[in-house]
């Protein structure tokens, strides 16, 4: 951090690893930087949480259980990615639902072919769009 008298103005963040940049293209895994913020490792905290939440490493899968699936077409029928029925049922249209409502909120890189659910999309789905209203 630095960048002012008081050296509380910006701060950045550069971590490489071999073939960790998006996609596997390139080295960069984290390059954050944050310039004219009162609060500028503070700010980095949040932009590194934002960073991990878009491009971090799948820790924890979660399988997709009937009761799962009927509360993901909730959300994903009140965000307007799904128009079927409520039923638990992890067919082809919720599927699809799923995969554009990741993408939507650019988390494509955490979207899966099989029976799971990541688990940080999950979380994010249940913070951002809470339960059946």
């Amino acid at each position: 951090a630095g960048g002012d008298q008081r050296g509380k103005e910006s701060a950045a963040m550069l971590v490489v690893r071999e073939g960790a940049g998006y996609g596997g293209v390139g080295d960069r895994w984290v390059d954050l930087r944050v310039d004219d913020h009162a609060e500028p490792v503070k700010e980095l905290r949040r932009l590194l949480g934002v960073h991990t939440l878009y491009f971090g490493e799948t820790r924890e899968l979660v399988p997709l259980t009937a009761d799962l699936v009927r509360e993901l077409q909730d959300i994903l029928q009140r965000t307007g990615f799904y128009e079927g029925e409520i039923n638990g049922v992890y067919d082809d249209a919720t599927r699809d639902a799923l995969e554009d409502f990741q993408g939507w909120e650019n988390l494509e890189m955490r979207f899966r072919r099989d029976n799971q659910i990541d688990k940080v999309v999950l979380d994010y789905m249940r913070q951002r769009f809470g339960p059946k209203r």
